[in-house]
């Protein structure tokens, strides 16, 4: 098993710490327009990818999209109550609060820990979450909420096509399907690189900071997943899924975001830091409690 996370987690470690080196090698990194081409092509792709490609019946679908669908709501109400008490504008923390990182960390351990089963159920649960990050995190950290802006961004037609596909059983182009795996598989690393290009400009501040709502989004990701498992009737793999998914740390792409819109990204980048490096450490103790209970 700890070899297993090991494999995982490993990669993480390495990709922010070529980020860091390349950082300290003083090469420059146009992170606002990495940060749209993630946004706006490599996310899109990702989630149009896996949703054309992957075996999941409707009924789970539902299943699982409505279940992140409430824990992202419950978190939103906790992120909110938090935010006021700690006394900090509700942009850019409250998606740092609601989004998990619910890519390269949970789709594996998803993997690890149930198979090819934890995959159709992880699934449902990235799509609905980075659809979220995508439209009102983006909103929320810019400052400015536009609903409108929901119905053109790419990754609502992305996501639209690819539930379309999955549904009807579509048959795709190959060079269609080739070309958006290739983009979407860009997301995981590069944004992780930039991470590490960050790393060098945290401040004591921004730890402090940093490690108070890293600790609030694994309170508030916990507590949102145990209220949804017991008043949903989840159990088993499921429920398992849905731990992990909503476990998770401090999505990278909300620093993308900050660093999109100058919203305190150095505090933001250290919060996805933290939270990603505790996680990594309590890793083992943690998919150990989860195949115990579920």
């Amino acid at each position: 098993m700890f070899y297993q996370i090991l494999s995982i987690t490993g990669p993480v470690f390495i990709l922010i710490f070529i980020g860091f080196f390349v950082s300290k090698l003083k090469i420059d990194i146009h992170q606002k327009t990495l940060g749209f081409l993630l946004t706006h092509i490599g996310s899109p792709c990702l989630i149009f990818n896996a949703l054309s490609t992957t075996k999941i019946d409707f009924i789970t679908l539902i299943e699982i999209g409505s279940a992140a669908i409430s824990v992202i709501f419950i978190s939103s109400l906790m992120a909110i109550l938090v935010i006021k008490l700690l006394k900090e504008n509700v942009s850019p923390y409250f998606s740092c609060l609601i989004h998990p990182n619910s890519a390269n960390l949970a789709l594996p351990l998803s993997i690890l820990t149930y198979g090819e089963q934890g995959l159709i159920f992880a699934i449902p649960y990235f799509v609905v979450v980075a659809f979220s990050q995508n439209t009102i995190g983006y909103m929320t950290i810019l400052g400015s909420i536009n609903i409108f802006r929901l119905f053109y961004h790419p990754i609502f037609v992305m996501t639209f096509l690819g539930a379309f596909i999955m549904i009807t059983k579509v048959n795709v182009p190959e060079i269609a399907l080739t070309s958006t795996k290739y983009l979407g598989n860009l997301v995981i690393p590069l944004s992780l690189i930039l991470l590490g290009y960050s790393l060098p400009s945290l401040k004591v501040h921004n730890f402090k900071k940093g490690l108070m709502f890293s600790i609030a989004r694994f309170l508030i990701g916990f507590a949102s997943a145990i209220i949804v498992i017991y008043f949903g009737g989840f159990e088993g793999p499921q429920a398992g899924v849905i731990m992990i998914m909503s476990m998770m740390p401090v999505a990278v792409l909300n620093y993308i975001f900050a660093v999109q819109n100058d919203k305190d990204s150095n505090t933001v980048g250290g919060l996805v830091m933290i939270s990603t490096t505790i996680m990594l450490v309590v890793l083992p103790f943690f998919m150990n409690t989860i195949l115990n209970y579920y």
